[in-house]
Protein backbone atom coordinates (compact mmCIF):
# COMPACT_ATOMS: atom_id res chain seq x y z
CA UNK A 1 0.00 0.00 0.00
CA UNK A 2 1.37 3.42 -0.94
CA UNK A 3 0.20 6.69 0.55
CA UNK A 4 1.61 9.88 -0.89
CA UNK A 5 2.21 12.83 1.42
CA UNK A 6 0.63 16.27 1.04
CA UNK A 7 3.94 17.79 -0.01
CA UNK A 8 4.24 15.46 -3.03
CA UNK A 9 4.69 17.45 -6.24
CA UNK A 10 5.42 15.02 -9.10
CA UNK A 11 5.82 17.82 -11.65
CA UNK A 12 8.68 19.16 -9.52
CA UNK A 13 10.15 15.71 -8.90
CA UNK A 14 9.26 15.71 -5.20
CA UNK A 15 7.67 12.51 -3.87
CA UNK A 16 7.16 11.63 -0.23
CA UNK A 17 4.87 9.37 1.74
CA UNK A 18 4.55 5.91 3.29
CA UNK A 19 4.64 2.44 1.84
CA UNK A 20 3.75 -0.85 3.49
CA UNK A 21 4.09 -4.37 2.21
CA UNK A 22 0.84 -5.72 3.61
CA UNK A 23 1.87 -9.40 3.66
CA UNK A 24 4.90 -8.83 5.88
CA UNK A 25 4.01 -5.55 7.56
CA UNK A 26 7.31 -4.05 6.40
CA UNK A 27 6.94 -0.30 6.00
CA UNK A 28 8.93 2.78 5.12
CA UNK A 29 8.52 6.53 5.29
CA UNK A 30 10.12 7.72 2.05
CA UNK A 31 11.19 11.25 1.13
CA UNK A 32 12.18 10.68 -2.49
CA UNK A 33 11.32 8.56 -5.47
CA UNK A 34 14.71 6.90 -5.12
CA UNK A 35 13.92 5.76 -1.55
CA UNK A 36 10.56 4.41 -2.73
CA UNK A 37 12.12 2.49 -5.63
CA UNK A 38 14.90 1.11 -3.42
CA UNK A 39 12.31 -0.20 -0.96
CA UNK A 40 10.33 -1.84 -3.78
CA UNK A 41 13.50 -3.38 -5.19
CA UNK A 42 14.50 -4.87 -1.83
CA UNK A 43 11.03 -6.31 -1.28
CA UNK A 44 10.92 -7.86 -4.77
CA UNK A 45 14.37 -9.36 -4.15
CA UNK A 46 13.21 -10.84 -0.86
CA UNK A 47 10.07 -12.36 -2.36
CA UNK A 48 11.52 -13.61 -5.64
CA UNK A 49 14.76 -14.73 -4.03
CA UNK A 50 12.90 -17.00 -1.61
CA UNK A 51 10.69 -18.29 -4.46
CA UNK A 52 13.79 -19.12 -6.54
CA UNK A 53 15.32 -21.02 -3.61
CA UNK A 54 12.09 -23.01 -3.15
CA UNK A 55 12.03 -23.93 -6.85
CA UNK A 56 15.67 -24.98 -6.75
CA UNK A 57 14.92 -27.22 -3.77
CA UNK A 58 12.02 -28.82 -5.62
CA UNK A 59 14.25 -29.57 -8.62
CA UNK A 60 16.66 -31.51 -6.44
CA UNK A 61 13.99 -33.88 -5.11
CA UNK A 62 14.30 -37.38 -6.47
CA UNK A 63 11.26 -38.95 -8.05
CA UNK A 64 10.89 -42.70 -8.40
CA UNK A 65 9.58 -43.62 -11.81
CA UNK A 66 7.92 -46.87 -12.73
CA UNK A 67 9.36 -48.64 -15.75
CA UNK A 68 7.19 -48.82 -18.83
CA UNK A 69 5.34 -52.08 -19.10
CA UNK A 70 5.66 -52.95 -15.40
CA UNK A 71 2.60 -54.78 -14.21
CA UNK A 72 0.26 -53.03 -11.82
CA UNK A 73 -1.87 -54.83 -9.31
CA UNK A 74 -5.59 -54.49 -9.60
CA UNK A 75 -7.69 -54.11 -6.50
CA UNK A 76 -9.93 -57.03 -5.85
CA UNK A 77 -13.37 -56.00 -4.91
Amino acid sequence: MVQLGRETKPAEGHIEGWIEEVDSGTELRFRSGEELLNFLGRRFEAVFGSADKAQAGNRSEQVTCRKKGSPTRKKQG
